[in-house]
């Protein structure tokens, strides 16, 4: 759930959204980095001319899809044999939204494609422009002691939440006929056990997160999994995103950002302890971040996007179709009005059709 409303006031507070751990592509370059080829000097300079692209995370430094990419592009000087100039900092994605809208950063990654309809349906001028999951990032765990057999008997019930029920688990509740208004909703804390420990008896949580922590705290078998897969939600996560502005005003940065990017994505999947330490290296200590969960979070994560990536598609594809019908989920809750987001405007599929063939990624060279 990376709109999550309590932990963006609290990063908000430890500064992380002032730079206080950001760096930039250079920093740690590699000479060793193993990019092929050179990029053609007019490009460079093109993309030289795009000044420095502040990326924000979507939840800090944990080792998830589209942040341990961005972190290894940069250890890794993809973003330099690119000629980019990116300085990464730490962010959270419903804060992430205004900041790329007024341009106070150049692109960020969302926790789903909902996030970006939603803001534009007020205004904000994004357009996705890679999207490396294409299922939900989002499950939810009820308690076996509750003895729930059907999600409506969920009605008059506790929910634990964090800032809200995700998009992908309320379309899920309501295909199953469950009035959510029903649900008696708390704010919880971000520790998983309290499905055990309080009244409530369901929690939504991340695939790659909570499930993890649960069982290695002996919980394992304890809970029931309620994933909006298998209720054939239509979903996304770890979406690439720019201001249309941007995005005109700098085709080709764009299109390399995505390249340097999925080049990192394929290191962190080959060489995944690398990359999850890396991570950890930038993250707040406050957060708790540690190396067990983080390769937890990896390991899952990235086997959804390879699963999930259309069929002869590459690893950041954008696909029109499917994320029309996950807008047409929210309109259905009325989380969006009819005709309020038009999936044409609100995504370019330009720079990934630039930058791949097939299901193959392009360097230069």
């Amino acid at each position: 759930m990376r709109h999550r409303k309590g932990l963006a006031g609290a990063l908000v507070v430890l500064g992380l959204f002032a730079g206080a751990c950001s760096s930039s592509s250079g920093d740690k370059a590699s000479e060793s980095a193993g990019a092929p080829g050179a990029i053609p000097t007019e490009r460079c300079n093109q993309n030289k001319a795009a000044g420095t692209i502040t990326f924000l995370t979507s939840f800090d430094y944990a080792a998830a899809a589209s942040i341990i990419d961005v972190v290894a592009a940069a250890d890794q000087g993809f973003y330099k044999a690119v000629c980019l100039d990116v300085k990464l900092q730490a962010g959270f994605s419903s804060a992430n939204v205004q900041l790329v809208s007024t341009s106070t950063a150049q692109m960020t990654s969302l926790g789903s494609f909902s996030e970006v309809a939603v803001a534009n349906s007020q205004g904000a001028g994004l357009v996705a422009v890679g999207v490396e999951g294409y299922t939900s990032i989002e499950e939810l765990l009820v308690e076996k002691a509750a003895g729930v057999t059907d999600l409506k008997q969920l009605e008059g019930r506790s929910m634990g939440i964090k800032g809200a029920i995700p998009y992908s688990l309320r379309a899920m509740l309501a295909t199953k006929g469950v009035d959510e208004k029903k649900i008696k909703q708390i704010e919880v804390d971000f520790n998983p056990v309290v499905l055990f420990q309080t009244d409530i008896v369901a929690l939504p949580v991340y695939k790659s997160n909570e499930p993890g922590q649960l069982d290695a705290q002996g919980y394992a078998g304890k809970y029931d999994v309620y994933d909006p897969k298998d209720a054939k939600i239509p979903a996304s996560f770890a979406v690439f995103t720019t201001s249309k502005k941007f995005a005109d005003a700098h085709p080709t940065a764009v299109a390399d950002f995505l390249r340097a990017t999925l080049k990192g994505f394929e290191y962190a999947t080959a060489n995944a302890d690398a990359a999850v330490a890396a991570t950890l290296k930038r993250s707040d200590p406050n957060l708790f971040l540690n190396p067990a969960g983080e390769a937890f979070r990896w390991k899952t994560e990235s086997a959804l996007v390879r699963a999930s990536t259309p069929k002869g598609k590459p690893v950041g594809a954008v696909d029109p179709t499917a994320l029309q019908a996950e807008l047409d989920a929210l309109v259905s809750l009325g989380v969006v009005a009819k005709n309020a987001v038009d999936v044409k405007a609100s995504t370019d599929s330009r720079f990934m059709d630039e930058i791949t063939k097939g299901e193959q990624l392009i360097w230069f060279g």
